[in-house]
């Protein structure tokens, strides 16, 4: 008998990838292609062009023939591929831009605009959508994954928040398809807001980075902005992402729930196992980069590795915007509840428009109004929530009060048994309930 032959974990990895990996670069080339096809004056990024031609596969009879329906994707042959350029090379090209950062690029007013931008944005998010949900009767839960999703990383950040509140699958399923339908709905909005707001590249790459959920979403957007904008989106989006540490330490000590058969999340191990490495990566490859130019910045060597980083880069990013539009299939953007979608509007809102907001006044140097916003919009929102609780809290309160009024009104007179009427009737007829002492008590005849 001849011995079945061994496959190697890395070749058998290889089979897996392969089929959806392929189908990525292939929409990404065809899309680079489209790109030099259009005439100048119609001219659109390559992300976006990607992003389109991957929608129009996945929506069109040929995503029937090729298997990618989402009710085939957890079975089909391109569901790994297209996860490994999701995940794996979206990273990966986010490491390699760390050499594409140029300090000379940060004025500190862009600076302040981030740290305003996260120190602002993050907690006014979040009040408005807790108070957003209340009325719109959406649970808490699932109110706390969607506003964890917009205001961190998206997906990345449901996931990590879900254990420590003790969400259900079905809550997350909902807050992922939310937070993925406004990323779709950055990716084709956010370019036209951004030239009517009179923000150039760079600056429209950090509000990219600021204000789209999910990081390939945000890189995509930052590309289309121009020149220099990925770049400025992942680093303001690597700075938010930092953000995850802290805030699930603050939902573990507000959200004390037990999970998993009455055991406590492992806070500790929660934090630490969602600490992105490719960030870590992305600030040594933008300190090599600075540490470069100032040693050998000239050197012919240096150049052609930036210039082959770049390329990698660019490609590797168009990859990730087709496998996004791959995934873009309209019936699953629309089977998130109606409420979640609402919530989820109101929280994008917020976030996007209060950091153009910041983006806006920090590129015209106004700073004493920076910090004027940044101060009411934190106080207003907190504001307002506190205000929402206590209307809700008073209103059931209301509420239980008349239904028990009404209990008792509809519960009609108390009938008692003729043991006890017999004497009652006795006393009343001889008038002794009319005869009261100081006391208050009732002489018997």
């Amino acid at each position: 008998m001849t011995a079945p032959a061994a496959h190697h974990p890395w070749s058998t990895h290889i089979r897996l990838v392969a089929p959806g990996a392929a189908l990525a670069l292939i929409v990404g080339g065809t899309a680079l292609e489209l790109q030099r096809v259009f005439p100048a004056r119609w001219a659109l990024p390559d992300v976006l062009v990607a992003l389109i031609v991957g929608s129009l596969v996945v929506n069109s009879p040929l995503s029937k023939w090729l298997g990618l329906a989402a009710h085939d994707r957890g079975r089909n042959r391109y569901g790994a591929g297209l996860a490994f350029v999701g995940k794996t090379i979206l990273r990966a090209s986010v490491v390699l831009m760390g050499l594409r950062i140029e300090a000379r690029l940060f004025e500190s007013r862009q600076l302040l605009a981030i740290a305003l931008g996260l120190v602002t944005a993050l907690p006014t998010t979040f009040f408005v959508t807790r108070a957003l949900a209340i009325p719109l009767r959406v649970p808490r839960r699932l109110a706390d994954l969607i506003a964890s999703g917009t205001m961190i990383c998206g997906a990345s950040a449901v996931n990590a928040v879900a254990p420590v509140i003790g969400a259900r699958r079905q809550e997350q399923g909902v807050a992922l398809a939310t937070i993925f339908l406004y990323s779709a709905v950055a990716l084709v909005l956010f370019r036209g807001v951004a030239a009517a707001a009179g923000l150039d590249a760079h600056q429209g790459g950090i509000w990219s980075g600021l204000a789209v959920n999910d990081l390939a979403s945000a890189v995509a957007v930052g590309a289309q902005m121009g020149a220099g904008g990925a770049e400025m989106a992942a680093v303001s989006k690597s700075a938010r992402v930092l953000m995850l540490a802290p805030v699930l330490i603050l939902f573990s000590l507000w959200r004390a729930e037990r999970v998993a058969g009455d055991r406590p999340v492992g806070l500790g191990r929660t934090v630490v196992g969602h600490i992105p490495g490719f960030v870590v990566g992305f600030l040594i490859l933008a300190l090599l980069r600075a540490a470069g130019d100032r040693l050998f910045g000239g050197a012919a060597g240096w150049r052609t590795t930036l210039a082959i980083d770049r390329q990698v880069v660019a490609f590797a990013t168009v990859a990730v915007s087709a496998g996004i539009g791959l995934h873009l299939e309209i019936r699953g953007l629309l089977s998130a509840g109606a409420r979640a979608v609402v919530l989820g509007a109101g929280a994008c809102a917020t976030m996007s428009g209060l950091t153009l907001t910041l983006m806006v006044l920090a590129s015209r140097g106004l700073r004493a109004e920076l910090i004027l916003t940044s101060v009411a919009a934190v106080g207003g929102s907190f504001a307002v929530w506190q205000l929402v609780r206590r209307t809700r809290s008073f209103l059931v309160i209301s509420a239980e009060v008349s239904r028990r009024h009404r209990a008792v009104t509809a519960s009609g007179p108390i009938f008692l048994p003729p043991s006890v009427s017999a004497p009652a009737s006795a006393l009343t007829a001889s008038g002794a309930h009319r005869r009261a002492s100081a006391t208050g008590e009732h002489r018997l005849p």
